[in-house]
């Protein structure tokens, strides 16, 4: 979250001040931007737009357990914990 938030004000306040407000090393900013997103993170982002589809499909009334179910009709294996993290 921090790094995201450096990256979002970057162009507002320089890096090496933000680094030392929030006690991070530059390096990790520049680290974590050159790393490939990982299997889950790449899998929650497709099961994300999905959610939102089931969510708007519903006039947004439907809760995670809901969302959840219309996942599993639609024939996608995910969790019901996912489901409710991803919302």
């Amino acid at each position: 979250m921090k790094y995201q938030f450096v990256l979002a004000h970057r162009d507002r306040w320089s890096i090496q001040l933000m680094c030392r407000m929030l006690q991070i090393a530059r390096s990790g900013i520049y680290a974590w931007l050159h790393t490939p997103m990982s299997e889950r993170a790449i899998e929650d982002q497709r099961l994300l737009g999905l959610i939102k589809d089931s969510y708007a499909a519903r006039s947004g009334v439907y809760g995670s357990p809901r969302v959840f179910l219309d996942l599993r009709e639609a024939g996608e294996t995910c969790d019901k914990h996912r489901v409710a993290r991803i919302m």
